[in-house]
């Protein structure tokens, strides 16, 4: 297990277990306040988050959770909330933050702390859709998650994605280098990240969310990608006490960009200290 200890001025992790590896601390924090805790998106890292956590005037540390290696190729999203509230000290009030499926876990996590006795004072949605019923039936074969993996890594850097040749390891690689998105990665390294990416995404549509105990801020983009088109509504009215919608530039895949990382900062402080 990881334990967070805060005292008044200073953020001790003391490691205890391999689970250390998946507790990072983008920023740490000088002030008695609660931490930001952002959650990995659907790729299971938690890099995205870099630009927003350098961006954000919350004088407490910034925190951020990855997913761990898939068991058998399977997780669970309830599962890992239970064992992401393990890593933290719900002793502190606890702020948590989460683009796309991260997002999804960030509002099973808050429920699970506050089933724990803990305290979350702030969930923030970061363009996230919430699972239903009707996304048990999409496919998730290896070849259309492939494709998709291929799609989010490199559109997230603002690069055009570049079609595979096959669904091999190898082919995968090679993709992810002619788009200039291959990280200097070997191909373990990449099939990898591609089982967690692949593991996170059957989990999310099989996810039934449980209705949060704390309102939510949810954080949409305002433009929209032909391939992940915005939908009439996320879906998350009536998963929490109140939801309040705020609109942030970008699409999906850039909502966390440096471009954009600065004003999506604003916003979350803003709704931090209100």
């Amino acid at each position: 297990m990881v334990h967070l200890l805060l005292s008044l001025r200073t953020l001790i992790i003391v490691p205890t277990i391999p689970s250390a590896a998946m507790l990072h601390v983008l920023r740490p924090g000088g002030d008695p306040l609660a931490p930001v805790v952002c959650i990995h998106p659907v790729t299971g890292r938690v890099d995205a988050y870099r630009a927003l956590a350098d961006a954000l005037a919350w004088p407490g540390p910034v925190l951020a959770i990855a997913a761990p290696p898939p068991s058998d190729g399977e997780l669970a999203i309830l599962d890992l909330a239970t064992r992401y509230a393990t890593l933290l000290d719900i002793t502190v009030p606890l702020h948590v933050v989460g683009w796309g499926l991260g997002g999804v876990i960030a509002a099973e996590l808050a429920a699970e702390v506050a089933a724990r006795g803990g305290t979350v004072g702030f969930v923030g949605i970061i363009d996230a859709r919430a699972p239903t019923q009707e996304m048990r039936a999409r496919p998730t074969d290896r070849a259309t998650l492939v494709k998709a993996f291929l799609q989010h890594v490199a559109l997230a850097r603002e690069l055009a994605p570049v079609a595979p040749t096959g669904t091999d390891t190898a082919a995968v690689l090679d993709a992810l280098r002619r788009c200039g998105a291959d990280d200097g990665l070997d191909a373990d390294d990449v099939e990898a990240r591609l089982q967690t990416f692949m593991a996170l995404v059957r989990a999310f549509y099989r996810h039934t969310p449980r209705r949060s105990p704390v309102a939510i801020d949810l954080f949409e983009s305002t433009e929209s990608h032909p391939s992940h088109p915005r939908p009439p509504t996320l879906g998350w009215d009536g998963l929490a006490p109140a939801v309040a919608h705020h609109p942030v530039a970008g699409d999906h895949f850039t909502v966390l960009a440096p471009r954009h990382a600065p004003a999506l900062a604003r916003a979350i402080d803003a709704c931090q200290r209100a």
